[in-house]
């Protein structure tokens, strides 16, 4: 039997929770809970949707029964988590100034040195800034400094790797890839294969397959979240309130729901 899916997209009026009973491909409205509430990251526990975070500018929440009640809880206000889809209970984050490392879904937190990027997946974790970058291949135990410029994109198992540098040179597993488009600003690259490579160019959702490709229909695209329960499934929130799925890696979008107040982040899980 076919599991329920669920996603929940944190906007600027609370978190709205649509689930899909049976994998049947129709998406209905759940929930709305934190309403009034503007929140900019949210954090689901791949194998147990019942456990969510969520921050807001000057407050953080947690639920314990899938995001019907919501109690406040002392941590920094968040400005994005990512979960781990190989350790689920391991988070890093980031605030507006530093990043920050949880091995026990959100209990507790490790203070890691500035940074206005993060990317994680599986036991290797990244995180830097303009001045400096560290990796880790040992979920966060031990750290390598990596030269200024270099920019790394993490699939959520960890498996594959996207580098950039200051040369605007994309590099993948697999060796270097065709330049993207000018302006183009990397968001994720997909777990498992064929290859699939998701960002931004000029405010419009681009894909990398075999060649560079604008989407079709046009996204603007707000926030692009790959699923941790299946590597060919990926959400994304559009700037006009959309919000939109993919089964097949980024080569086709269905419109699931429109009318959301602004989208931030997007969390989702599969019920086991």
């Amino acid at each position: 039997m076919a599991k329920a899916e669920l996603v929940f997209v944190a906007t600027n009026d609370g978190i709205y929770t649509l689930s899909n009973p049976g994998g049947i491909g129709r998406w209905l409205r759940a929930g709305h809970a934190l309403q009034s509430h503007a929140i900019s990251a949210l954090w689901a526990n791949p194998v147990d949707p019942t456990t969510l975070i969520a921050s807001g500018h000057t407050t953080s929440w947690q639920s314990s029964d899938g995001g019907q009640e919501w109690q406040p809880i002392s941590m920094p206000a968040m400005h994005q988590f990512i979960a781990s889809r190989t350790i689920p209970q391991r988070i890093l984050a980031r605030d507006g100034s530093h990043a920050y490392l949880s091995h026990d879904a959100g209990a507790t937190w490790q203070t890691l040195a500035p940074a206005t990027y993060i990317s994680a997946g599986g036991d290797t974790l990244w995180y830097g800034d303009a001045t400096a970058s560290q990796r880790s291949s040992d979920g966060g135990l031990t750290w390598t400094h990596l030269p200024v410029g270099h920019t790394i994109y993490l699939s959520n198992d960890g498996a594959l790797q996207l580098t950039q540098t200051n040369a605007q040179q994309w590099q993948t597993d697999g060796g270097e890839i065709p330049p993207p488009p000018a302006n183009w600003q990397a968001r994720a690259i997909l777990a498992g294969t064929p290859l699939a490579i998701l960002g931004v160019v000029d405010q419009h959702l681009y894909g990398y397959h075999t060649t560079w490709q604008a989407s079709e229909p046009a996204i603007t695209p707000r926030v692009i979240h790959p699923t941790t329960y299946h590597p060919d499934r990926v959400w994304v929130g559009a700037d006009d309130g959309s919000l939109w799925y993919s089964e097949n890696r980024g080569v086709d979008w269905q419109s699931i729901r429109t009318g959301f107040p602004s989208i931030n982040a997007i969390a989702s899980a599969r019920l086991i």
